[in-house]
């Protein structure tokens, strides 16, 4: 399996737990890609997309992509621009901010809102990991995201922003998205308002 790994801001791959994560993909076998995204101080979202396409090229089946905080905004936008050869396995995001006030550069990771229709089918899954005590981005945004992407909702009890070196939530989280699939189509998770309905027993003709 591949996974692209997406940093936060003022972050990089050799900051808090990614040297961690990282190494233990790769003790796996897993193929990893989690590049150091232009000038983190003060990150500019066409400037991250433009290195992620680069650095991926298709998606495919065989990909997870991870992001956490503004490094989930940026996953979200990756997969809305990305071409794929095939559907995405998953996407995983941890503490994912619907919205950033400060500082103002960004803001234009959220000029545009989400099309969640569209990202759905973006790939096979999705994830979301939250701590209820996070004080960097509110447990609600988590919770937001996962209903309108009709994710797995990981809440944890007190890891708050997830800035330290180590946490197995994550990392198990990762793998279970890297899980064989169940034979479905992307979107399958939805619920379906036809379910359990006999035409032929409540209508004789349309």
């Amino acid at each position: 399996m591949r996974f692209i790994l997406i940093h936060g801001y003022k972050s990089s791959p050799e900051k808090n737990f990614f040297p961690w994560l990282i190494s233990e993909l790769r003790s796996r076998g897993h193929e990893v890609i989690a590049p150091t995204l232009p000038d983190p101080e003060n990150p500019q979202i066409d400037a991250w997309l433009e290195l992620l396409k680069q650095e991926t090229r298709f998606l495919k089946n065989d990909t997870v992509i991870y992001g956490h905080s503004i490094g989930a905004a940026a996953a979200l936008r990756f997969l809305e621009m990305s071409e794929a050869a095939s559907t995405p396995r998953a996407c995983v995001l941890s503490s994912p901010p619907l919205m950033v006030r400060k500082p103002e550069s960004l803001q234009a990771f959220f000029m545009s809102d989400f099309d969640f229709d569209v990202l759905m089918w973006k790939a096979s899954e999705f994830y979301v990991i939250h701590s209820k005590d996070d004080a960097v981005v509110p447990f609600s945004h988590g919770e937001k995201y996962a209903e309108r992407l009709h994710a797995t909702l990981i809440a944890t009890e007190s890891d708050g922003h997830f800035d330290g070196a180590k946490y197995p939530v994550i990392l198990d989280t990762l793998l279970k998205a890297a899980s064989p699939l169940e034979e479905s189509e992307p979107g399958s998770k939805l619920q379906n308002d036809y379910t359990g309905i006999d035409f032929s027993a409540n209508l004789s003709q349309e």
